[in-house]
């Protein structure tokens, strides 16, 4: 992954009373960098870019709030510029979405229970002031020495039924956002939304909609129930109700889900609960704003902090190197023993095509096995996938001209000045451009368009799935237009090589197996 381009180097005085050390993250609405200030003040400093005046209201909302589980936010400020800049608390750990990342199948039961104990109790505060964060995510979750925080107010608002004007459509981010937005309605139920969506993450290390596009994530939200196959039965109907498309059928308030999250995973605690009240006395940060609602008990955080432990949830090279080796093995075996049928019962077919379809079928399937072990990309971008995919049938349409007799000749005979001769010697005659054009065009296109990544994810919910093989050769089957007009080459041999090749790969790719109970 390149590295950031920050708008500021370390060492530059951009606002009065702060040196920059090193840019720290980048987003939709800004920059974040490391700064101390003249007096010694360690800080973050976020740049606002784009729908400034939004952001500077969710800021307003938040800036004299202080609660534990929240990364405290210190001023608002302009420079000479006329850029503005939000002063806050500069938190030295890791974001909840980097833990989660280390533990692919989730975190210790422990660790949920305590860290979510504590994001209830965050989100919480906000409502009880009448804020609604509106972009809840691991990414904007803080652990500082075990100490959950809650960051990144740029989209928080007062709460309200519903609301027009910028940002009050499409807000947030796409894996976490609740149906109801869509309608422009800004609820505390919004978060309890989201609340869910980071609880089923937790358990399972993995979000419960997913997609390549936004567009895709955001339609799944509206319509598809989540997958709770892999929650432990025990665990389901909470996590269900707090993922209700209607919000009048979830959890009330976060307080209410907190507890019943406490109860799913064996009841209170013996320490006394700690309820969020607040005194009669304490300023409210918009003037004019809608009446608290009654805080409600949430659970107490142990007095050590729960840090999770680093292994061994994770695989080593050396782990995935091994099982890929074994795959590599058994590919063979299967591509075989999908090509035989043809053999049984197609006399007709020669063994020579029968060769082909097994070799091409096999490289293929150890082509997107190895992609598919490759160290995982941290944003959802399938376009980095897609161009070493299409590199991929590149590859297999040039072995595929080989195989089917197309050697380029060397040497000048039977040479025409129309010849275009290769850094290798060899001479490709006009009479074969359009057959080597027809190779590459078919299976560069038809490797590249299928997402072969999700049919060999280590973390698949199944080792083998069907929908897969058909979307391979429906893909395939389309694409036979640009398959060579050569009688000795059967038209359907590119579309049995795809789909023999997906089975291979599935089949053979290393997978994690069903998501074990926890205690």
């Amino acid at each position: 992954m390149s590295a950031m381009k920050f708008t500021y180097r370390s060492g530059q005085r951009p606002l009065d009373g702060f040196t920059l050390k090193r840019g720290v993250g980048q987003g939709a609405f800004g920059e974040v960098y490391f700064a101390v200030s003249d007096g010694g003040k360690e800080v973050a400093l976020k740049l606002l870019r784009g729908h400034t005046d939004a952001e500077l209201r969710g800021v307003a909302h938040c800036l004299n709030l202080k609660h534990s589980n929240l990364v405290h936010l210190y001023d608002l400020r302009t420079d000479a510029r006329g850029e503005h800049w939000v002063v806050m608390e500069y938190v030295f750990g890791e974001s909840l979405a980097g833990v989660i990342n280390k533990h692919p199948t989730g975190l210790p039961t422990e660790v949920i229970r305590e860290w979510f104990s504590a994001l209830a109790r965050g989100v919480g505060y906000l409502h009880n002031q009448g804020v609604v964060h509106r972009d809840l995510k691991p990414a904007n979750i803080f652990i500082e020495h075990g100490q959950l925080k809650i960051g990144d107010y740029g989209l928080s608002r007062r709460i309200s039924g519903s609301e027009g004007g910028d940002l009050s459509r499409g807000v947030g981010t796409p894996h976490y956002m609740a149906p109801e937005i869509k309608n422009g309605n800004y609820t505390a139920s919004i978060d309890v939304y989201a609340c869910g969506i980071i609880l089923f993450e937790m358990i399972c290390g993995h979000r419960p909609f997913d997609g390549e596009t936004p567009l895709e994530v955001l339609m799944k939200h509206y319509i598809d129930p989540p997958d709770l196959g892999p929650l432990p039965a025990a665990y389901r109907g909470v996590v269900a109700r707090a993922l209700e498309k209607d919000p009048a059928r979830r959890y009330a308030s976060v307080g209410e889900l907190a507890r019943a999250v406490e109860e799913m995973f064996g009841g209170r605690r013996d320490a006394a609960p700690a309820t969020v009240t607040f005194p009669t006395g304490a300023a409210s940060p918009v003037a004019g704003g809608p009446p608290r609602p009654v805080a409600t008990p949430v659970a107490a955080p142990r007095t050590k902090p729960l840090i999770p432990p680093s292994g061994p949830l994770t695989q080593s090279a050396r782990d995935r190197l091994t099982e890929l080796a074994g795959g590599f093995a058994l590919t063979p075996v299967v591509t075989a023993a999908c090509t035989a049928p043809w053999a049984l019962f197609q006399t007709s077919v020669q063994w020579s095509i029968l060769a082909r379809v097994f070799l091409l079928s096999t490289v293929l399937a150890w082509a997107v096995m190895f992609i598919g072990r490759l160290p995982k990309r941290k944003e959802q971008n399938p376009w980095g996938r897609r161009g070493i995919q299409t590199a991929i049938g590149l590859c297999i349409g040039v072995l595929a001209l080989w195989l089917d007799g197309w050697a380029l000749p060397t040497g000048t005979a039977n040479a025409t000045s129309r010849d275009l001769v290769l850094f290798s010697g060899h001479r490709l005659n006009s009479s074969m451009i359009p057959t080597v054009v027809q190779y590459l065009l078919y299976f560069g296109l038809a490797v590249g368009i299928c997402p072969w990544w999700t049919s060999t994810a280590w973390k698949r919910k199944e080792r083998v799935r069907f929908m897969p093989l058909i979307v391979t050769g429906i893909w395939g089957s389309l694409l036979l237009f640009l398959w060579p007009n050569n009688e000795s080459v059967p038209r359907m041999l590119g579309v049995s090589v795809l789909v023999i090749a997906a089975v291979g790969a599935q089949v053979a790719s290393p997978w994690a197996g069903p998501m074990r109970a926890r205690a």
